[in-house]
């Protein structure tokens, strides 16, 4: 049989990206009215489950991997030719950087410690003075549950973050039940006015009660919504491949724009702006229906029926895990300016990164594993590296949502206390939007000091709160004063201010991702037509198995997100690897890639 040797750069490039880490992000979306109750019984820590009742994942009590491994697929697959052993006498040496230690970047090193490949070295370079990225828990004290996740915090258990759990499993972080649904204790409200369920209009919004909203919409704006959606899930459910092809064809619209013409073809039912402000007020944050159709239907999709969990401890001891698996340290506070390469010299190590505050770049580089986010690869200078244009464009334009989060400690819960509330969300359209109550509350002492992530906004909401976060995120008095209030009408029920300003430990913490001076955003929150954009972003005449440069993590995705934009530049590289091995039409590996990547062919 004829083979081909697999020079080692794209048998490094290949192999790391295939295996890329690119959890569902930290697009952390909080629904409102759909969420899926946790039993109260499973709120105990417990290890990773071995099976699961949702049959889009495949149970591992036979020992059939969710995921394989597929770094070491390939390596068993790889004929001798290709074999790293074969190319160490063409390569006396192998520098690889790593930009970002964040998710993405520590896993590529795990990969590259894994594979062992000789004479190969590796750096990973942080711009932040920490690890992790958009994973970061803020401890108040060393006390258990005495912090809050500032970044991704809660983990779907879905085929598409299978790669995540196994990641939990291999490095032993423990994990928890995360009450998603607090049920009819956690308070809604609107319009100033509290929920009542024996009410019809509990916020007085219709137009029987002299507002703006058709009553029907009122009473049944989550099942419009959902109907909206459903002949595209349909489709989906029947082929994904197909279903997302004709999605794609309502890329062009936002979530308002389907809703207000009619869908493509002016054949929906069509609503008016009342009716969709209000929709969107019960579904989620202000300005989420500016975002592409097709990213509503893909959250709705994936959203239902599921269940979630998180780090007990705090998304952080992930991360941490992972660094202290790897064997080599990150260096942090090193901001990368430039990704330069020689194209005079034709050898593989003619890549130089430059570190700001370095007099001299760092050379000899034959690869570069960029992770950082696309924001902050804009303000790299990439000019020598010859992008696509369309690659350029995508860099520059593809849309980063805000989020931000305020953590209050208190004296003591007073949301369990005296409300009776153990987990959940409580959502308003006060300026704090969402409240989410620690699971732990039952568990803990009810006279101990007690952290409550008091408001969880996104897109436009998390901007107005941003302006009131200063740099340290513990020193804003009107922030915290607005922070108080709303908590006071939103518990109306069972607390008062007072009760609640009393309590107040004098602790806090905010944060602002569109702040964050690494990060430039909380996470990709596509727009409409931004299917399109990422299309070009990875066209197959710039297939990025044959690019210096590769984009392991620039998109953010933290958890329920998906992952398919990202799963079309893996594709290409298995593909390119099996060619190399000529691996047989019915290979397992064809398995191995992910069944959802739309408008990519697996390999033959």
């Amino acid at each position: 049989m004829h083979t081909k040797t697999l020079p080692i750069d794209e048998y490094v490039e290949s192999c790391a990206v295939a295996n890329g880490l690119h959890m569902g992000n930290k697009s952390e979306d909080e629904s409102i009215g759909h969420a899926t109750p946790i039993p109260a019984c499973l709120r105990k820590p417990v290890s990773f489950p071995q099976t699961h009742p949702d049959p889009r994942l495949k149970s591992e009590a036979q020992g059939n991997s969710v995921t394989k491994d597929l770094h070491q697929f390939v390596k068993q697959k790889l004929p001798k030719t290709a074999t790293p052993s074969s190319v160490s006498n063409e390569l006396d040496s192998h520098k690889v950087c790593i930009i970002g230690a964040g998710v993405a970047g520590l896993y590529i090193a795990m990969i590259l410690d894994d594979l062992a490949i000789p004479n190969l070295t590796y750096q990973i370079v942080e711009a932040s003075p920490r690890i992790g990225g958009r994973i970061y828990t803020h401890h108040f004290s060393n006390d258990k549950h005495d912090y809050y996740d500032v970044g991704a915090a809660r983990f779907p258990y879905t085929q598409p973050m299978a790669r995540v759990f196994d990641l939990f499993k291999r490095t032993g972080v423990p994990l928890k039940p995360y009450c998603v649904n607090g049920g009819e204790a956690c308070p809604r409200y609107f319009n100033g006015r509290l929920f009542d369920r024996d009410e019809a209009d509990p916020h007085h919004v219709s137009k029987s009660h002299g507002g703006s909203v058709p009553d029907v919409v009122v009473a049944q704006c989550h099942d419009l919504l959902e109907q909206e959606y459903a002949p595209y899930r349909q489709k989906l459910s029947e082929d994904f491949r197909r279903g997302f092809q004709q999605l794609l064809r309502a890329d062009d619209f936002s979530i308002r724009d389907h809703l207000h013409r009619g869908g493509p073809d002016g054949t929906r039912p069509r609503f008016d702006f009342p009716s969709i402000q209000w929709m969107e007020s019960q579904i989620s944050n202000t300005g989420f229906f500016d975002r592409a159709f097709s990213r509503g239907v893909l959250k709705s999709h994936f959203g239902t029926g599921i269940s979630w969990w998180c780090v007990d401890g705090g998304s952080a001891l992930l991360t941490d895990a992972m660094q202290k698996m790897t064997k080599r340290k990150v260096e942090t506070k090193k901001r990368v300016t430039c990704v330069a390469i020689d194209q005079r010299d034709t050898k593989p190590n003619n890549m130089s990164v430059h570190i700001q505050g370095e007099n001299e770049p760092r050379t000899g580089i034959s690869t570069v594993f960029n992770t950082a986010t696309l924001p902050s690869m804009a303000l790299m200078d990439l000019s020598s590296l010859n992008l696509h244009p369309s690659q350029r464009e995508a860099i520059s334009s593809i849309h980063y949502r805000d989020s931000a989060k305020v953590a209050i400690k208190f004296n003591y819960p007073w949301w369990y206390v005296h409300c009776g509330i153990t987990g959940g969300t409580a959502t308003t359209d006060l300026p704090l939007r969402v409240c989410v109550y620690p699971e732990h509350s039952a568990v803990d002492k009810s006279d101990k000091p007690s952290v409550l992530l008091a408001s969880y906004t996104q897109g436009q909401d998390a901007s107005r709160i941003s302006t009131l976060i200063n740099a340290s995120g513990t020193d804003g008095g009107p922030l915290i004063d607005i922070m108080l209030r709303d908590l006071a009408k939103l518990h109306a029920k069972h607390m008062t201010y007072e009760m609640i300003r009393d309590a107040y430990s004098g602790e806090y913490h905010a944060y602002s991702w569109a702040l964050d001076p690494y990060a430039f955003g909380g996470s990709f929150a596509p727009k409409a037509t931004d299917g399109n954009t990422l299309s070009q972003f990875l066209p197959d005449r710039a297939s990025w198995s044959r690019k210096v440069l590769e984009l392991a993590g620039g998109f953010g995705f933290l958890d329920e997100t998906r992952k398919e934009a990202i799963e079309r530049a893996i594709a290409p590289m298995v593909a390119e690897v099996s060619k190399y091995a000529e691996m047989p039409k019915d290979s397992s590996l064809k398995e191995s890639i992910p069944s959802k990547i739309v408008g990519q062919e697996q390999p033959n």
